[in-house]
């Protein structure tokens, strides 16, 4: 691994989607690669990127999330 303060902002961004998305595809190894450029992305204060904002999470439980369906759908 090269030494992250040498790579530009631009492509360490893009570094930490790729390998966090292939660690949320399951790969356990790629799990501490996305949270080693995601972490140097924070030191730097790219935290607060357009990016970042745009990113919502529903967190309520799944009960919530779907809603109840109208008496008269039966399957």
């Amino acid at each position: 691994m090269t030494d992250l303060q040498e790579v530009p902002d631009d492509e360490l961004a893009d570094l930490a989607r790729h390998w966090r998305s292939e660690a949320l595809r399951g790969s356990k190894e790629a799990r501490g690669t996305a949270h080693l450029y995601e972490a140097e992305l924070r030191r730097r204060g790219r935290n607060n990127s357009n990016e970042a904002r745009q990113v919502v999470l529903d967190m309520r439980p799944l009960s919530a999330r779907e809603g109840s369906r109208p008496w008269w759908h039966l399957w």
